[in-house]
């Protein structure tokens, strides 16, 4: 739609609302225009719009449309139609005529301060619509949960966290919401950005006591066990890592790639890799990531030889066959080769490889944002928790 479509659906909007008020009985009372002056106002503004002048003719309809009971809805609903339009100081104006307006039912007052409130988000205005949303939560107002929601908004982007928390508290004692997942899932992630925080500080007790909290919004929690696992495993509890690695691959298997490395390092600690190598063997058969795979072959390495590495890693792509797995048995295949066979090899090696460093390895479920890093809030819809690794499944 152009703009000129929908500066005409505008004028539609204005114009139904002008009907609306001089056919309802008016409660707000505002000086009475004859209707030349109405229509004189309208045509005025339709020739600032076919001269390509559609601010000049935005003003002029919300000039023409009087104020009253019937007409407030029109007005809200045409600041928001500009707000998305990306005409925000003219919504802010439009939803400021509404507030300034004498004896407006409480109601439609409160609506406005809202609208006006999301207007200063969408300008960046942070502070402003922090206060005007204050002040319904202070009023105990029919608007509050719909405040909270914008309030958790704007203390996610600012990172303030603990305030974010206690918005999604708030909000999740209201009994429509008690089982927003994705509100409780938001208000695990703000707590474990704390907890995350003062494990960097090495304020172990803090960090436990926000990943506890993050527990208690959502149980299943990718990240708050990921932060535990870590910090059991800088506090030398192992077994305590290794038991939280284990429950996030029972849960989130798709996260396998980011358990293997601090569950070998974890079982090394304990001298017990046997038990490490038995974990991914028994795992194996149900396992959908070639990444298990390549890390057995690599405790086979370790134990046996090259050899046997490469007698593994063949015999398994023969039945399931994966680039990643053919680039690492390349890697080991090329030393065992003559000078010219090797470069060859070499040449096929760096080829594929070059193309798997191309691919993205985590893509968000929701919008299909895709990303060679891990981010928990995606950058593109904004969404928590829905960017999940690209799993490279044998035959793929």
């Amino acid at each position: 739609m152009d703009n000129l479509s929908i500066y005409f659906l505008l004028l539609l909007a204005v114009i139904a609302g002008w009907l609306l008020g001089r056919l309802g009985s008016p409660r707000i009372h505002s000086k009475t225009r004859n209707h030349s002056d109405i229509f004189q106002d309208y045509f005025v503004g339709l020739n600032y719009l076919l001269n390509d002048e559609p601010d000049e003719a935005i003003d002029t309809f919300i000039n023409a449309l009087e104020m009253n009971s019937e007409t407030i809805e029109t007005y809200l609903a045409l600041g928001a139609l500009l707000r998305r339009r990306g005409k925000v100081d003219k919504a802010i104006k439009v939803h400021q005529t509404l507030i300034e307006r004498p004896g407006l039912e409480q109601d439609f007052l409160d609506s406005a301060r809202l609208q006006l409130a999301i207007d200063y988000i969408a300008a960046g205005l942070l502070d402003r619509a922090e206060r005007l949303l204050n002040e319904l939560l202070t009023e105990n107002s029919p608007a509050k949960l719909d405040a909270l929601k914008h309030l958790i908004t704007i203390y996610q982007t600012e990172k303030e966290w603990e305030k974010a928390i206690n918005c999604s508290s708030m909000l999740l004692a209201n009994a429509g919401h008690k089982k927003d997942i994705e509100l409780r899932t938001a208000a695990a992630h703000y707590c474990c950005e704390l907890g995350e925080q003062f494990l960097k500080e090495d304020q172990h007790s803090n960090s436990r006591e926000q990943i506890k909290r993050a527990f208690t919004f959502d149980r299943h929690n990718v990240r708050a066990s990921l932060l535990l696992a870590n910090m059991e495993q800088r506090l030398g509890n192992f077994k305590a890592a290794i038991k939280e690695l284990i429950r996030i691959r029972n849960n989130n298997p798709e996260f396998i790639s980011q358990l293997l490395g601090p569950l070998a390092e974890c079982y090394e600690q304990l001298e017990n890799m046997t038990e490490y190598e038995k974990l991914l063997t028994n795992t194996l058969p149900d396992e959908p990531d070639v990444s298990v795979v390549l890390a057995l072959s690599d405790l086979v390495k370790t134990r046996s030889g090259d050899e046997a590495a490469i007698e593994y890693l063949n015999e398994y792509l023969t039945r399931k066959p994966s680039l990643t797995g053919l680039v690492e048995l390349l890697r080991l295949q090329i030393p065992k080769s003559d000078e010219r066979v090797g470069g060859n090899l070499n040449s096929l090696r760096q080829m594929v490889d070059s193309l798997l460093r191309k691919k993205p390895t985590y893509q968000c479920n929701h919008c299909g944002y895709e990303s060679k890093n891990l981010y928990w809030l995606c950058p593109s819809c904004q969404k928590w928790e829905k960017i999940k690794p690209i799993l490279e499944a044998g035959g793929s």
